[in-house]
């Protein structure tokens, strides 16, 4: 009796894992998305029993003439689904790995038309993920001139993110690191508190413009802030710096008099937009909540000349 209930559901699960496992899989998609979409990797691919997935050599490549054109690849990718999640119609990723990640993101959209596509918040989310060596490269078709952005050397430990307010991933990794133009970011995260950095970059090398006068100064960022998963108290400070070196940020010692004090609330629900307009947001709540004197109004007018120079309309 009991065998004639379980039978149905084993052989179910046996289909399920065939059609799931690697060579099988990604023929399926070139059938049903090859027009679009290109799928390859090496190894078992999903493991149903324990939902969890690996893969070698992994590439991903969406593309077409008119719609943007994502491509990734990772050396290694493993992963894991709760079940538990599953049951509330949630998915939650958890144990992510990626080694040697590469992103090549080419925007052909208006990001404000992709803001319907994302879930509502919690309903996708990453627990405890891990990029080791990792490197995004992104070039804006929408802007003109066309915009390019390329960081290297991408380091994120015990990283978490919901993939509806994507951005909330440098407020919610333990600790993390990039290169990004000449200069480099960091950011930490504890007990829900954190900090964000970012120092040796000018604003020339952010616009692409690194020729337009009075865009090469250094600059340098630095971000505390604490809150839960509503939302987010951020301050700091923004400021000239004369090299690259950690101890040119602002709130180093004999810094303070060149640098701006800035302060403002998160709540992620105002969030709920894509990657590249959620620092948009925040860069822009940076810049209208500086509060500059005679002495440091340059680097604030520079920062919103260059915020209206990339702004993006948002609806």
């Amino acid at each position: 009796m009991l065998w004639a209930v379980l039978a149905p559901i084993v052989g179910l699960l046996l289909v399920l894992q065939v059609l799931l496992c690697g060579p099988v899989f990604q023929r399926l998609v070139r059938w049903r998305y090859g027009g679009h979409l290109s799928l390859g990797f090496r190894g078992p691919g999903f493991i149903l029993p324990l939902l969890a997935f690996r893969a070698r050599d992994f590439r991903f490549l969406i593309h077409g003439a008119d719609i943007d054109r994502v491509y990734f690849g990772s050396e290694e990718v493993r992963l894991r689904i709760d079940p538990v999640f599953l049951l509330f119609f949630r998915i939650r990723i958890v144990d992510l790995l990626l080694e040697s990640p590469y992103i090549e993101y080419i925007n052909r959209l208006e990001s404000h038309t992709k803001n319907r596509l994302l879930p509502r918040r919690h309903r996708i989310e990453i627990k405890r993920g891990r990029v080791h060596n990792g490197a995004v490269y992104v070039r804006d078709e929408t802007m003109r001139p066309t915009y390019r952005l390329e960081l290297r050397q991408i380091e994120l430990y015990n990283m978490d993110m919901d993939v509806a307010t994507s951005v909330d991933l440098f407020f919610r990794a333990e600790r993390g690191e990039a290169q990004i133009a000449g200069g480099r970011i960091e950011i930490g995260n504890s007990s829900h508190e954190g900090y964000v950095r970012l120092w040796g970059i000018t604003w020339g090398q952010i616009i692409n413009l690194e020729s337009v006068p009075f865009m090469g100064s250094k600059f340098a960022l630095v971000a505390y802030h604490s809150g839960g998963s509503d939302g987010r108290k951020v301050y700091g400070q923004v400021g000239y710096s004369s090299s690259t070196v950690e101890e040119d940020l602002p709130d180093h010692g004999g810094s303070e008099r060149y640098g701006v004090n800035f302060a403002f609330d998160i709540d992620w629900d105002d969030y709920r937009v894509t990657l590249d307009l959620g620092l948009q947001r925040l860069i822009g709540n940076i810049l209208s909540s500086a509060q500059s004197n005679w002495l440091t109004s340059g680097i604030v007018m520079s920062g919103r000349q260059v915020f209206e120079l990339l702004r993006k309309p948002e609806s």
